[in-house]
């Protein structure tokens, strides 16, 4: 792309042959937008960049040299140059997911869905899906780089719909600034970031950044059943419909769980829906299938393809992944914040015939003040409690075991250096019928400390563990 494309006004003339604010990703003729993060700055990698060749660079920073471009904000000039770079116009059916848990089910689900119908595309946690491809990413809502350049793919394989999650983290780095949403779900919100946002208000108020730019055309689904759902038509244009147990205009009459997935009949305003199906565990899941089915809905999706949709997902991937061995069910979970680990925990509890076995430990330099939460939670629920490590990264880990374990009281539980070692002594408790949970990590391939990454599986640390002791049967 022409220079006169981004900078009409400009006198330079060349070609740009890409946009980073990564000096490590700059190629010869890019340019490179030095960007302050919380962390780091870009304008230390100036010198980097032009050294690899980019052709233009773009800060903050006044310099009377033509290879550099001043902005007041460089983070959004970033994403204006990327948008006419990539060529990015509103074109696909976008739905924003936010919430503190069950933003991936939904999102999986969702998808799952609106795919029986057309060709859709799924960003978030666990990566990028579209058609047969699919895509690593490092955050829950991508970068602009990443989510502009695919947007691009989406469009060239026509791709219908767009089901994204929104994490409050994306909001604020203004990764979804400028970007334009036809629909939105709420899932929840409940205590995590609080290192970032510091009250829960002002994370409530993070979020609501998502409802705000619906239009009046737009469809809000939420709900019902949080305490926050009442506050956000102050936030919004859009039609609000609203899902729950006690709550909402769909509502679930009654249900059945089971190990191996969920039944429900769903209500609207009263009349019966029917039944519904999800391979999904637990109540939670139930909520999670909920908003899915509820936004379907209200797009006209017919109740068969809503099924189908269903039907499809037999798991989401870090989510309740169930193994069984040697008697003993081993179940590997994402759940990482005091809510999500105390509704996995009252779920299993449900239909846990002997002992609970519970392994669990706390992100380090995150949200330190919902770890004492979390230790009760698992000392109360579990029978058996092993903390352990849980990418501590240059936070001692000793002082995260101090957080969880300080407001426990006469309950006993184990600390362990690794989730190697952590996995292994649960296999060696464990008798026949004890269900043990690996939480916090899902299908997590890796896990920082210090300054290093290591490659680390909780499924293959489980697989490890079974097959260096043996079976016990």
């Amino acid at each position: 792309m022409h220079i006169s494309k981004l900078y009409p006004f400009t006198k330079l003339d060349f070609n740009v042959e890409g946009i980073t604010n990564n000096s490590k990703k700059v190629r010869p003729n890019y340019i490179f937008v030095a960007i302050k993060g919380k962390k780091d700055n870009g304008k230390k990698y100036i010198k980097e960049a032009l050294k690899k060749g980019a052709i233009l660079i773009v800060s903050d920073k006044h310099k009377y040299d033509k290879r550099f471009i001043h902005s007041v904000n460089p983070k959004l000039e970033y994403i204006r140059l990327l948008q006419i770079f990539y060529g990015y116009r509103h074109s696909i059916y976008t739905i924003g997911i936010t919430g503190t848990d069950g933003k991936t089910t939904t999102a999986t689900l969702l998808k799952s869905i609106m795919n029986t119908l057309n060709e859709s595309a799924y960003v978030g946690t666990n990566g990028i899906d579209y058609l047969d491809r699919h895509i690593e990413t490092i955050n829950t809502t991508p970068s602009p780089e990443i989510f502009y350049s695919t947007y691009q793919a989406f469009r060239k394989h026509h791709i219908h719909d767009l089901i994204m999650e929104v994490s409050s983290e994306g909001i604020l780095d203004k990764r979804i600034e400028n970007l334009q949403f036809d629909g939105a779900i709420f899932t929840n919100l409940s205590h995590e970031h609080l290192n970032t946002h510091k009250t829960m208000n002002s994370y409530f108020l993070c979020k609501a950044e998502l409802f705000e730019k619906l239009n009046e055309d737009g469809l809000l689904v939420i709900n019902a059943d949080e305490k926050y759902s009442e506050r956000i038509a102050y936030y919004t244009k859009a039609k609000i419909v609203t899902f729950g147990f006690k709550n909402g205009d769909y509502k679930i009459k009654k249900y059945r769980i089971e190990l191996t997935g969920s039944t429900f009949e769903i209500t609207y305003k009263g009349k019966s829906l029917g039944e519904f199906y999800t391979h999904l565990f637990g109540k939670y899941n139930i909520y999670n299938a909920l908003a899915a089915i509820t936004y379907a809905y209200e797009l006209g999706i017919p109740k068969e393809c809503i099924q189908e949709g269903l039907n499809k997902i037999k798991q989401v991937d870090g989510r309740f992944m169930v193994y069984r061995q040697d008697g003993k069910t081993f179940i590997i979970d994402y759940a990482h914040t005091p809510n999500a680990l105390k509704n996995i925990l009252e779920s299993i509890r449900e239909f846990a015939t002997n002992k609970l076995i519970v392994i669990t430990g706390a992100a380090g330099e995150k949200d330190s003040t919902k770890r004492a939460e979390m230790g009760k939670i698992a000392t109360e629920l579990a029978d058996i409690t092993i903390f352990t490590s849980e990418d501590p990264k240059n936070e001692s880990l000793f002082n995260i075991f101090k957080d969880l374990t300080k407001e426990i009281q006469d309950k006993d539980y184990y600390l362990t250096l690794s989730r190697e070692d952590a996995i292994s002594l649960a296999y060696r408790i464990a008798k026949i019928d004890d269900i043990i949970l690996i939480a916090g990590k899902g299908n997590e391939q890796t896990e920082k400390i210090k300054n290093y990454i290591f490659r680390h599986s909780d499924l293959d640390l489980v697989k490890k563990t079974i097959n260096e002791k043996g079976s016990l049967i």
